[in-house]
């Protein structure tokens, strides 16, 4: 199967799809994507609720509660606890041949609640969002099993510690970026195995280091030089951390020593084979991939864990011949979806749980047959879905994920609108919305711009500005 070129029907530039993604698309028997790379990711991140906490009640409670959903939000809102329980039952309708089917769709998700906060078994964390098995973190968002946290962005497994971005296993650090295993450390970014140490770049198995770049298996260095134990002692007293004015002067000489004498590798890849993108640790076979661990034969995907055979999504763990993907824990042949967990063989989910073999539903649970949440028998319901796919196809929409004005909040409080900003009238030539925001709290949003992109994504290189791979750092970093 020979390469194709395509026109964007958004942005209307030119792109290649391979063979291998040709493959891969008829493997799964879903279309070729009418919209360019770029486009689809956009599309999927506007999905990607990334804004302002607001005070709200539950709706079928009145509990107060504090939720990422404001008050007017077109959809019922429940607190997790009670979205979980069996007091309510989601609503369905029949399908109608003579409308769109994302129309219909659209209409079951305004009636269908969402649980106020994702994730479950947290305790004191209301102010965080998409936190998972949590205690004691604020303002955090995208956390798994973490303990007085603060402040912080996909930090699995961190205790006491603030101020972090994609740390996993931190214990007491504050402010480091895309860390692994460290204890005690700040001002860290791209180290694995620290402790007691400060600024650090590119560092591994070292302990007791300051100002350090590059080092491997040290202890008792600043600056790259070789201290005893006494000597290291009496000279980082020197050094003034308890000033604010000095802090930012050190952290303005560390930056211009990495810029000046650190050695840059060409990506930030670890044990990766065979594989396109950046920020990948054991992965095999993936192509344009970014922010993913322990996965293979994926392409165009952007922050995954243990994930195979998947393209186009972002947010997966454990998925398996996924497709169209956003925000999912564990699934199979799941395609065109959002924020699913353990869901297999469908198609056109949102905020399902526990589904098999459903079409077009909305707050789903244990759950098979069903077509916008109404029960079906098994040769009814594998009737009526084919039906409902030849009907989009006809009208263009089989294949094309969920509408932009499907988002739960506004493009401007969705990750896209921070990675891809975009001004009210062009988001609703998209088909999106705007969401206006209260002049009176803008602490919110700062913390959304604060804690994506990272500053470290700039972290300025030593390669000369318009070399070929200077541009293709560029271009990778503009692609995240």
């Amino acid at each position: 199967m020979g390469p194709e070129t395509k026109t964007c029907r958004v942005c209307r530039k030119g792109f290649a799809i391979d063979s291998a993604r040709l493959e891969f698309y008829q493997k799964l028997g879903v279309p070729v994507p009418t919209d360019c790379p770029d486009c689809r990711l956009r599309h999927r991140l506007a999905f990607w609720m990334f804004g302002k906490f607001h005070k709200r009640k539950c709706d079928l409670s009145g509990e107060s509660i504090i939720s990422i959903f404001p008050a007017n939000a077109r959809f019922p809102v429940y607190k997790t606890t009670h979205w979980y329980s069996d007091s309510w039952e989601p609503p369905y309708q029949e399908y109608d041949p003579a409308r769109p089917f994302f129309d219909q769709l659209y209409e079951l998700q305004t009636k269908s609640p969402k649980p106020h906060q994702y994730g479950t078994q947290n305790q004191n964390s209301d102010y965080s969002d998409d936190v998972w098995e949590c205690k004691n973190c604020y303002l955090c968002r995208s956390m798994l099993r973490s303990e007085n946290v603060y402040y912080s962005y996909r930090t699995f497994n961190g205790h006491d510690s603030l101020d972090l971005c994609y740390c996993y296993d931190s214990d007491k650090s504050y402010s480091s970026n895309y860390c692994f295993k460290i204890f005690n450390t700040k001002y860290a970014f791209d180290s694995r195995d620290a402790m007691d140490s400060a600024f650090l770049y590119d560092c591994r198995d070292v302990k007791d280091c300051f100002m350090c770049w590059n080092l491997r298996h040290k202890q008792y260095c600043i600056l790259n030089e070789q201290y005893s134990k006494e000597d290291y002692f009496r000279k980082i007293v020197e050094y003034n951390t308890g000033s604010w004015n000095e802090l930012q002067k050190m952290k303005e000489e560390f930056a211009k020593r990495v810029r000046e004498e650190a050695i840059h590798k060409t990506n930030y890849n670890v044990r990766v084979y065979d594989s396109s993108g950046n920020f990948m640790t054991d992965c095999k076979n993936c192509d344009n991939s970014y922010f993913l661990e322990s996965s293979e034969n994926c392409f165009d995907v952007y922050r995954g864990l243990e994930s195979k055979e998947t393209a186009d999504s972002n947010g997966v763990w454990q998925a398996q011949m996924c497709w169209g993907v956003m925000q999912l824990s564990r699934g199979y042949r799941l395609f065109n979806s959002l924020y699913c967990t353990d869901c297999n063989d469908s198609e056109y989910l949102d905020f399902c749980t526990n589904c098999e073999n459903c079409f077009g539903c909305v707050g789903l649970r244990n759950k098979k047959y069903c077509i916008l949440n109404k029960q079906y028998e098994e040769k009814e319901y594998f009737k009526l879905r084919d039906k409902i796919a030849s009907d989009m196809k006809l009208g263009g929409e089989y294949g094309q994920s969920f509408p932009m004005k499907m988002a739960y909040t506004g493009y401007n409080l969705s990750l896209a609108g921070t990675i891809f900003p975009a001004g009210k009238e062009e988001v609703e030539r998209w088909g999106g919305y705007w969401e206006e925001l209260a002049e009176s709290q803008p602490a919110d949003r700062e913390l959304a711009r604060g804690l994506w992109p990272p500053a470290w994504l700039a972290w300025p290189h030593r390669r000369p500005a318009g070399s070929p791979r200077a541009e293709r750092g560029l271009a990778d970093r503009r692609r995240l």
